[in-house]
């Protein structure tokens, strides 16, 4: 593995700085914007869209709603991640944004226990912004997180509209997704409605769309890269959401 395999450009850390300076959320423009969506949606139907979004969207049943887990970037093909990775959590203690963390017991099988992944409704992957390398990949002792020649390689997984429970799909207009998204106009982009469409080819699968996202569940969540992980065997209950939602 070469060390500057593992460097991201001043230019990709830029754009995914500014990315998160305008609109992903934890920070105080990003809790604003989704204040800002909801209350202006409520306003502008008198409440009745955006609940109606918000109540189909929950009606879609707990496999809508279920956690989705995410690997960290530069994780191989699941087998060979699994196979490869010592759960030393290094990885885990390395990233910045506390984004990663453990499969336990309620992960799925055993043998993706102590392994790390990350949710991305909670703490998406921030894409190391502000430091010259991602510290997860530079961190792992063996090649279960392999390192990436720039942002745009990385392959979590990747993004996936819903446009049933999508706000711009529904009448209110909504760009939180393109202004969370590292590469808007590239992974995201709008068709001729002004309505947002994933590019698969270009879509890193970060998660910062889905967390940006104003809608309970998420319309745009992520679809791991290979499809379901072995630590997302577990599917969340109803109760098991609503008990971490209320945490």
């Amino acid at each position: 593995m070469a060390g500057d395999s593992k460097t991201t450009s001043d230019d990709e850390r830029g754009s995914v700085a500014g990315a998160a300076a305008g609109g992903v959320e934890g920070s105080p423009a990003g809790l604003s914007r989704r204040a800002l969506l909801t209350s202006l949606a409520a306003g502008a139907t008198g409440g009745g869209l955006l609940g109606a979004v918000n109540r189909g969207a929950m009606a879609a049943g707990s496999r809508s709603r279920r956690h989705i887990r995410l690997r960290p970037p530069g994780a191989r093909d699941e087998p060979a991640f699994l196979a490869a990775c010592l759960r030393c959590g290094q990885c885990i203690d390395a990233c910045p944004y506390k984004t990663l963390r453990l499969a336990g017991p309620r992960e799925g099988a055993a043998r993706s226990m102590g392994t790390p992944f990350f949710l991305a409704e909670e703490v998406p992957c921030e894409l190391c912004a502000g430091y010259d390398e991602l510290l997860c990949i530079a961190a792992c002792p063996t090649n279960a997180l392999e390192p990436v020649d720039g942002l745009r390689t990385i392959r979590i997984g990747t993004a996936v509209l819903l446009e049933e429970t999508c706000l711009a799909f529904n009448g209110v207009m909504c760009r939180s997704c393109w202004h969370a998204c590292p590469f808007p106009n590239e992974a995201i982009r709008f068709d001729a409605r002004l309505r947002p469409e994933v590019v698969e080819e270009a879509c890193i699968g970060c998660g910062l769309c889905t967390r940006a996202c104003p809608t309970t569940p998420r319309a745009i969540p992520v679809r791991p890269r290979g499809g379901e992980l072995d630590c997302d065997a577990h599917r969340d209950t109803d109760a098991e959401v609503d008990e971490e939602e209320e945490r």
